[in-house]
């Protein structure tokens, strides 16, 4: 049975003319209210203390009058709650203890031959108090120009890639909390440096970066899923440090945290994707960018009741943060452990680290970017090399221990400038020893020296070197045997020019001598 509530503006109206001495039929013919309706009104303003030809009713009687007659249910008679009654206690069970779905015990009412509709069963397990506490909602204040934007992931549908067929794009929304001005990016995976793609490409046709970013909980800008102490991966962190936002992470599985954006995906598959014909990815991303400023900015927006882009432009854009344009290098963060051989090991290729602050077994933080290879260790930066391909190797000889740097670097120049360190005749030694167009094979030789300076001390090493030189004697071999032997302070003989030689097994000069005239057969 239907009923109709008084409102508190037509029971002033019934009091106002009761008090101007107008019958009950004139305050029906006027009002529309039926003569029974107007008796009770009349009759409980009497009740309260009002008096035909006295002072107008107060605000406490006008309550009163309000509270007293409010209509209310007539104890209407509900068919579905007549079906669902005798299985009451069933149903409760499958709710609280077996934690079925609604579906589910509708599929098993109906089984047990009572075929009940899923919305009478669900408005009688709500007028139950079955589904525990009823979430209610607030509406989130606004913010001020420029000060905020959300951030959301969602499929938009299949699409033919010209590289790898046919794939699934996804789609990055951003949507700016003042002015609902939106920028849609469309993407084929949410690798952080897609994301940054898309961040880059966002504030580009925004004109400036949003004071604070309420992104979406997705493993490239947020460790985990804490819902109290979100961490940012260092890649993501860093990109915000250099653009000035402070990026905050929605709690996952809560679309109330940004609710600005949660519902623009389904529109944007709507409106924009669905239907449209695209020649790639990069045609998606251009007219995208056209339906942000010609369809998605120019509607009215249904709470602001205002175009977006409008508003944008007349009273947010002034107020974002400036953006200056310049790409930025997307960098990548990793752990990595010194090896024994002091080398770390990124992206396939080798670096060293200096062996005084970063000893073998020692855990560094790694970033590189497209040019630069920056180790940290404990905060502090180390050391910085180049970027090398896939199988490089980026070597200082200094990040090893001295007494293995010519070991490792294995480098005749390096050996020459420490043979020359033990003394001058070392050093002409070195020269004249890995001189030539093959130094490489006389590496052994050279190490082998700067060991005999090891062992015989370099002044040792120094005087049997210049021994060597003066006789013109480069052999590593024979010099190991003049330290030996203690040879290199003992003076050089001198052999006179013009001694003769003697010996019974000597013959004259002109043994030797050739004729110059032959025989025929070839004999002198």
């Amino acid at each position: 049975m239907a009923y109709k509530e008084v409102s508190r503006v037509e029971i002033t109206e019934v009091i106002r003319q009761w008090r101007a001495h107008r019958g009950i039929r004139h305050i029906c013919r006027s009002t529309g209210m039926s003569r029974n309706t107007i008796r009770k009104y009349i009759l409980s303003a009497k009740q309260c203390g009002l008096v035909r030809d006295g002072s107008p009713p107060t605000e406490e009687q006008l309550i009163a009058l309000v509270q007293l007659n409010r209509a209310g249910p007539r104890g209407v008679i509900i068919p579905g709650d007549q079906l669902l009654e005798p299985w009451a206690e069933r149903i409760e069970k499958w709710i609280k203890e077996d934690k079925l779905k609604l579906t589910r015990v509708q599929d098993l009412l109906a089984q047990r031959h009572c075929l009940v509709a899923y919305t009478s069963l669900r408005r009688y397990v709500m007028r139950k108090g079955w589904f525990g506490k009823i979430q209610t909602t607030v509406r989130m204040a606004d913010t001020q120009p420029g000060e905020m934007a959300e951030i959301d992931f969602g499929r938009l549908g299949l699409t033919d890639d010209p590289g790898s067929g046919r794939r699934q794009v996804q789609g990055m929304l951003t949507v700016l909390g003042y002015s609902r001005h939106s920028f849609l990016w469309p993407l084929f995976g949410q690798r952080l440096c897609d994301v940054i793609e898309g961040l880059e490409a966002t504030w580009a046709f925004l004109g400036g970066v949003p004071k604070y970013v309420i992104l979406d909980n997705f493993p490239a800008a947020v460790v985990g899923t804490d819902p109290l102490n979100p961490k940012l991966t260092r890649g993501f962190l860093e990109y915000a440090q250099h653009r000035g936002f402070i990026a905050d992470p929605a709690r996952a599985g809560h679309p109330k945290d940004k609710p600005k954006v949660e519902r623009g995906i389904p529109y944007a598959r709507e409106r924009f994707f669905k239907g449209g014909q695209f020649h790639g990815l990069a045609n998606m991303r251009a007219q995208a960018r056209q339906w942000c400023l010609e369809t998605a900015g120019q509607r009215v927006h249904g709470t602001t009741r205002r175009l977006p882009l409008v508003v944008f432009r007349q009273e947010e854009q002034s107020k974002l943060l400036p953006y200056d344009g310049e790409p930025y290098d997307i960098p990548d963060w990793h752990d990595a452990t010194v090896h024994q051989d002091h080398h770390i090991y990124y992206r396939y290729a080798l670096y060293s680290a200096p062996y005084s602050t970063c000893p073998p077994g020692v855990r560094l933080e790694v970033r590189g970017d497209s040019k630069l290879v920056k180790l940290y260790c404990r905060g502090e930066l180390v050391k910085v090399h180049p970027r090398q391909p896939r199988g490089g190797r980026a070597t200082d000889p200094y990040d090893y221990p001295p007494e293995r740097t010519a070991y490792t670097l294995r480098s005749p120049n390096h050996l020459r400038r420490q043979s020359a360190a033990l003394g001058e005749a070392v050093g002409a030694f070195a020269d004249k020893l890995l001189s030539g167009p093959t130094p490489w094979s006389k590496l052994r030789q050279a190490f082998k020296l700067l060991r005999l300076g090891e062992k015989y001390t370099p002044p040792r090493l120094n005087a049997a070197c210049e021994k060597a030189l003066s006789v013109d004697l480069v052999d590593v071999r024979r010099l190991e045997r003049i330290l030996a032997e203690a040879l290199e302070e003992e003076a050089a003989p001198v052999i006179a020019a013009s001694s003769a030689v003697s010996s019974r097994f000597a013959r004259p000069g002109h043994v030797f001598a050739i004729s110059g005239k032959h025989d025929e057969g070839g004999t002198p």
